[in-house]
């Protein structure tokens, strides 16, 4: 298991398992200023969890409601990470974690983001913590138990 899966191993399990509770809000915010979201995240020393994805993708739409949504609603995430939303059918240009604008394109290639729905962990510089997970089938790919398996 490569420094890179290993991350996301610990990662997985400490989002998904044993997370105290704080709000009941189930409302994933989609964002184009990642500057601000970098500055959050680094005062309150977590990671980010990026969701993309598209409007049109059914796969998200499960994702977000047979996983995402619960553990927002539950208030599993506030202490641990902040989860946020980039719609990848958004053209133009956003704000990168630095400050600068970039075409929404660029953003997504240095993700390598082909497919939707992607999560990835990014530090308050947006580096990936670990590797993306690509796809959704069902919600036990998302538990503390699949994370002993990879």
């Amino acid at each position: 298991m490569n420094a890179h899966t290993r991350l996301f191993v610990i990662t997985l399990t400490l989002f998904l398992g044993g997370l105290t509770a704080a709000g009941s809000s189930d409302q994933i915010d989609i964002l184009v200023d990642w500057e601000s979201e970098a500055s959050a995240a680094r005062k309150a020393g977590v990671p980010l969890m990026v969701v993309f994805s598209n409007p049109d993708c059914t796969y998200c739409v499960r994702l977000k409601k047979q996983v995402l949504v619960p553990l927002v609603r539950g208030g599993k995430l506030p202490s641990k990470v902040l989860l946020r939303e980039f719609s990848i059918d958004r053209g133009g240009k956003i704000t990168d974690f630095d400050g600068e604008r970039v075409r929404t394109r660029i953003f997504l290639k240095r993700y390598n983001i082909y497919a939707t729905p992607t999560v990835v962990f990014v530090d308050y510089k947006g580096e990936p913590l670990a590797s993306p997970i690509v796809g959704y089938n069902e919600p036990d790919a998302y538990s503390p138990n699949y994370s002993m398996k990879v």
